[in-house]
């Protein structure tokens, strides 16, 4: 498929066909494709040049400020991923990181350390960092192993099957982590900005809480969150930064950013309603983030209702 226009949830092909975009642009267009109010936040974005700076942007300082936890920014979801577990490895020192079955974190060395999907992960293990702990998602892991820096985990898994774990999961998690003296890294780059219903999932639980996808709504810019106070001065290794990219910070994908944490929200308790029609057998997930095992049959009746409450 060819996409050749895109408006709101809908997709037209080259053909001319047109498709309804259940996986709203990979979980990017939170607001929908060509969102008016992003777009016209890009027109207005005074851009003197497109990369970031040390001496960031006026709309990316205005960002930092609206976000609730002091950030470090990244360019990708991979990028925010990888400066939690680099967070973990120089706050404790501990190589190990501790994840999960179903797991996706990204391609990136660290990240795809912690990634449990073979077909990322086999043709470079022989390089991977580590040691590597795997868990069953959903089980507690018990006492956290010697080395092990931290707990990475998704608070509802994406390409795991939309796994939605029980509700005292990430406390134990907390517990655990505090026992050793590990970060606990909640990946919400998927499930976090609205996706599940909620703007922040597993954030009252996290050390790092990472986001990235629906912040830029189509620009390349990530979070990692330092939700535990201080946390982010780890960082201070001196006048260079030792974890940036050309396009951190970028002024558009700010200005992108703070339409996102502006309109978002007012859309929660509408994605929790709707996520409520998808509470039927054989369906996982959280909001709309969903999967169904097995064949999916749709009829053309029930297709023309899901069209009428767009």
């Amino acid at each position: 498929m060819i996409w050749a226009d895109a408006q709101g949830c809908r997709v037209v092909d080259a053909d001319g066909r047109e498709y309804l975009d259940l996986s709203g642009g990979f979980g990017v267009a939170a607001l929908g494709h060509r969102n008016p109010q992003v777009l016209e936040a890009w027109r207005e974005q005074r851009v003197v040049h497109a990369l970031g700076d040390l001496a960031e942007a006026e709309v990316t300082v205005e960002l930092r400020r609206r976000l609730p936890w002091p950030a470090k920014l990244g360019v990708t979801g991979e990028d925010a991923v990888e400066i939690a577990l680099r967070t973990a490895l120089i706050a404790t020192g501990k190589p190990g990181i501790l994840a999960f079955e179903g797991a996706y974190h990204g391609t990136g060395l660290l990240a795809l350390a912690a990634t449990s999907i073979d077909a990322f992960r086999l043709p470079f293990r022989t390089w991977l960092p580590g040691p590597v702990y795997r868990r069953r998602f959903g089980d507690d892991p018990g006492t956290l192993p010697a080395r092990c820096g931290c707990v990475i985990v998704e608070p509802v898994q994406a390409r795991g099957g939309a796994q939605v774990p029980s509700p005292d999961f990430l406390r134990v998690l907390r517990r655990r982590c505090t026992a050793r003296g590990a970060l606990l890294i909640v990946d919400a780059i998927y499930a976090g900005l609205g996706r599940t219903g909620e703007l922040w999932p597993g954030a009252e639980y996290a050390d790092v809480l990472v986001v990235g996808k629906a912040l830029g709504h189509g620009l390349p810019i990530s979070a990692a969150l330092f939700c535990r106070e201080q946390l982010e001065q780890v960082w201070e290794l001196g006048q260079e930064d030792v974890y940036t990219h050309t396009h951190t910070g970028s002024p558009l994908a700010s200005a992108a950013a703070l339409v996102v944490l502006e309109e978002v929200p007012k859309l929660l308790e509408r994605v929790q309603q709707a996520g409520e029609r998808f509470e039927l057998e054989g369906w996982h997930g959280k909001g709309l983030l969903r999967a169904r095992e097995g064949e999916l049959t749709i009829t053309d009746a029930e297709l023309d209702e899901a069209f009428s409450l767009l």
